[in-house]
């Protein structure tokens, strides 16, 4: 599901007719890929199983904010039958973050006085939760607008200079220019920052 559907998209952009519709959708399907990647998240909602180490107490979900977590499982040997379930008492989720935490410790316990690092135990929790859909933040909203429309707005003037690397072109000034590139605006990084995931 893209983060913004065409229909607003052609709104804030002053499109009105359907003569770029197919192209506005493969640029709104770059925009999700790249919003996604850079955020290292997905803003549709839904569900989604996730695995993480073991070694450590506290596990960031990818994506958040959490609206329930389903089921964690805690198996070393990543088989995770019925009685790897851990009960909900073991654990506390904090929602708006992501983050479950283990009450008791790692979540794969180890012997007292064990330096067990954060990432011991590949794979060895798997979560089940689910987050809100339609549920987008509107600063990120905003960045996929401006980047669609970044992207929009080159693919244009390439077209009209005839596919060439022209700032001017019969009387017609291309101000911000295709020879830089098809650089990422500073201010869409900017409207996404605070919504990307720490590095774990």
């Amino acid at each position: 599901m893209a983060i913004n559907s065409l229909t607003n998209l052609k709104q804030s952009l002053l499109v009105a007719d359907t003569a770029d519709d197919s192209l506005l959708a493969q640029l709104q399907a770059a925009a999700d890929s790249f919003i996604e990647t850079f955020c290292g998240r997905t803003f549709a909602g839904g569900t989604f199983t996730e695995f993480h180490p073991g070694g450590a107490k506290i596990l960031f979900l990818n994506n958040y904010p959490v609206a329930g977590v389903s089921s964690v499982f805690v198996d070393a040997a990543r088989e995770f039958d019925p009685s790897t379930l851990v009960p909900p008492e073991r654990y506390v989720l904090h929602p708006a973050r992501g983050v479950i935490e283990c009450l008791d410790g790692p979540f794969v316990p180890s012997l007292p006085g064990w330096d067990v690092p954060a990432d011991a135990f590949p794979n060895a929790v798997r979560v089940e939760y689910t987050t809100g859909v339609n549920q987008v933040p509107a600063a990120v909203q905003r960045a996929y607008t401006e980047l669609v429309s970044h992207w929009y707005r080159q693919t244009k003037t390439a077209a009209a200079t005839g596919q060439l690397n022209l700032i001017e072109q019969a009387g017609t000034v291309y101000p911000w220019g295709q020879s830089v590139g098809f650089k990422i605006p500073t201010g869409v990084k900017e409207l996404l920052r605070p919504f990307r995931g720490p590095a774990v």
